[in-house]
């Protein structure tokens, strides 16, 4: 890899996983429940490792991906709930790195696999998200507005991501979501190695 390529590759992922200042506010025009919903695509450490998990349940069984599209949005109402008791911890960014860094070695490896090494991380990422994302809600921000949204956007992410995977019939296309997956785990280990 040329120099220029690994300094790129290098400033992608400190930038994927940067700390920035969060804003879950009502934006002007948008509710409570809409800023919740679009609060993890709009932060790149949140729409990550979902989008990694997205692919992965795309690559498995139909019965497991139904599995995790039922826990996950429970996974995301426990982590907003822990939330409510007490702010996410700052190693939970580190826990969130190497679950994403394991979900993208699998979606690279692209095996069909048993429910529990997808449903096992599919949940702790769902935990993590929702215990990150909700402990930035502000006092002007409706709380259960706002982790009704979440849950909702994160639902609509596993289950578009999902589809999309499940939809591509062609190999170049497969092969193009196992190189994501194996970019993804990159820059989560890339991450990981610079914190």
């Amino acid at each position: 890899m040329s120099d220029l390529k690994r300094k790129i590759a290098v400033a992608a992922g400190v930038g994927a996983f940067a700390p920035l200042p969060a804003f879950a506010h009502a934006m002007q025009g948008v509710g409570d429940f809409y800023a919740g919903m679009l609060h993890p695509i709009v932060t790149l450490e949140t729409a990550l490792p979902l989008a990694a998990i997205s692919l992965l349940v795309g690559q498995q069984r139909r019965e497991t991906a139904i599995r995790l599209v039922a826990a996950f949005p429970i996974a995301l109402l426990v982590g907003a709930m822990l939330a409510v008791r007490a702010d996410a911890p700052s190693e939970l960014i580190v826990v969130e790195l190497i679950l994403t860094a394991v979900l993208g070695v699998l979606v690279a490896f692209a095996r069909r696999l048993p429910n529990w090494p997808v449903l096992a991380p599919g949940i702790g990422l769902g935990i993590c998200a929702g215990w990150s994302n909700a402990s930035e809600v502000f006092g002007q921000v409706s709380a259960f507005r706002f982790v009704a949204g979440l849950v909702v956007g994160g639902l609509l992410l596993l289950v578009y991501g999902n589809g999309l995977v499940r939809s591509l019939k062609v190999e170049w296309a497969q092969i193009a979501v196992r190189v994501v997956g194996s970019w993804i785990a990159a820059v989560s280990i890339l991450v990981l190695g610079l914190r």
